[in-house]
């Protein structure tokens, strides 16, 4: 039997892995990014709203009480500006493309257009 020996450099299987991003792929159109992270918010505001209030209510049913409601609206609240603030994060990380000069210019050109 023949001696083998292991390859100097193992694969990885993250790097061959697709990086997971809560607002999709930055190689995206901008308006297919904004979409994205549109209905990604939405969809995690719905959960953390929802969710306390209708369990607050039911409980406040259940109980008797009137301030299990409170403490819903209160984690609502919480997880709302959670929600925000991560969706406010991953949308900062996603690169911001370089415009070259001629865009500049044309950009300058149609705000003087405007401006008369």
């Amino acid at each position: 039997m023949t001696k083998t020996t292991a390859p100097g450099k193992t694969p990885s299987p993250a790097g061959t892995a697709k990086p997971h991003s809560a607002v999709g792929d930055p190689t995206k159109s901008p308006t297919a990014i904004f979409i994205g992270a549109a209905l990604d918010m939405s969809w995690r505001l719905a959960i953390v709203v929802l969710v306390p209030i209708i369990l607050g209510a039911e409980l406040d049913r259940a109980a008797g009480v009137s301030y299990l409601l409170f403490i819903g609206l209160a984690l609502a609240l919480v997880g709302t500006v959670l929600v925000m603030w991560k969706s406010v994060q991953a949308a900062n990380r996603l690169p911001v493309p370089k415009l070259t000069a001629a865009q500049r210019q044309a950009i300058r050109k149609s705000y003087e257009a405007e401006d008369d």
